[in-house]
């Protein structure tokens, strides 16, 4: 739970328990992933590679926030992704497997471990599923996984400190989502069906479809407090950060902030050629870039002015792959 190792903490357990217990794991390891890399940038963020029973990779992340005293912990669900995104290297991977719920928690452990480890960093206290692959599609081993992190019994976290996020394959997995302990985020990209078709080529209904569900699912929770959700976009410069666009992302949340409080997460593009997935080309043989910081404040301002709660994602870890939508993992290996 605190992230120590019951092994090596005489404070946790006696003699007699810390000896029995050795002789019941000594032949295994108490966690399903092993730590093979850790990569720090200049910001402070940690990207840890982690090799899974059967060699394949995954790859989370730690991001302190010295001014808040705070790190958030973004975890992986998937080997890979089949979801398709343009602007994500994961999705360029193509989907190897789901994670078991076993190997989304051993990150957590692993993610406290590091933090503890780490001199300055301040305690791992937030954890986010928005690392490799998407967590709608691992619905049973991610709502396994939230459970054992908010259990009380267990990893002891608060329901607000845990945040699942899906691009919403199906209506339906929003109401999955909010069945469990947990803040839930959509990761929308675009309102507008023929972007966000080009975004995220996987997508097999309308955004108004999608939305209605989440709409739906978030009535499932009684108290409005519990119904606070992110909605996120990736805004890539001259595709969907118009003032347009934001005027239309204004309203189409709004059937969203009726039921519940919403914040818009503005992701600037980040450069994945850098993660070994290639260029990215758009529909015309053009590369997607960053927007321009004047795109980027007109597109915030003008959410603003239509009464939106806005928050602007800072790049964290670009310089070691380590940013939104940049994890990848390229070989298997064998224990």
């Amino acid at each position: 739970r605190e992230g120590g190792d019951p092994l090596q903490t005489p404070d946790v357990l006696g003699t007699k328990a810390r000896n029995l217990l050795f002789e019941s794991v000594r032949q295994f390891s108490l966690l399903s992933t092993t730590v093979k890399e850790v990569t720090e940038s200049q910001c402070g963020t940690k990207k840890f590679l982690q090799q899974l029973d059967d060699g394949n990779m995954i790859e989370s992340v730690l991001i302190p926030n010295y001014k808040f005293d705070r790190t958030t912990l973004c975890v992986s669900t998937q080997v890979g992704c089949d979801r398709g995104c343009r602007f994500c290297a994961t999705g360029k991977m193509g989907l190897v497997r789901n994670l078991r719920p076993d190997e989304i928690v051993s990150q957590v452990v692993h993610g406290r471990r590091l933090a503890l480890d780490t001199e300055g960093m301040p305690q791992l206290t937030n954890v986010v599923y928005m690392g490799m692959g998407d967590a709608g599609m691992n619905v049973a081993a991610v709502a396994e996984s939230v459970e054992a992190l908010t259990d009380h019994e267990r990893m002891q976290m608060a329901q607000s400190k845990v945040t699942v996020s899906t691009v919403g394959g199906d209506p339906s997995v929003f109401k999955d989502i909010a069945k469990m302990r947990c803040s839930m985020a959509w990761s929308l990209h675009s309102p507008l069906d023929k972007k966000r078709k080009r975004l995220v080529p996987s997508t097999r209904h309308t955004t108004a479809e999608l939305r209605d569900g989440l709409v739906e699912a978030l009535l499932i929770r009684h108290s409005r407090r519990t119904r606070t959700m992110m909605v996120a976009v990736t805004l890539i410069k001259g595709l969907n950060d118009g003032v347009e666009d934001a005027l239309a992302l204004a309203e189409f949340i709004k059937p969203i902030q009726a039921v519940g409080k919403v914040a818009i997460d503005v992701i600037p593009y980040n450069d994945i050629d850098a993660a070994g997935s290639g260029l990215v080309a758009g529909d015309k043989g053009g590369v997607y870039r960053k927007p321009s910081d004047i795109s980027l404040e007109k597109f915030t301002e003008v959410l603003k002015k239509e009464g939106c709660f806005v928050c602007m994602r800072k790049a964290r870890g670009d310089g070691e792959d380590a940013a939104c939508g940049m994890l990848a993992t390229k070989r298997k290996e064998r224990a």
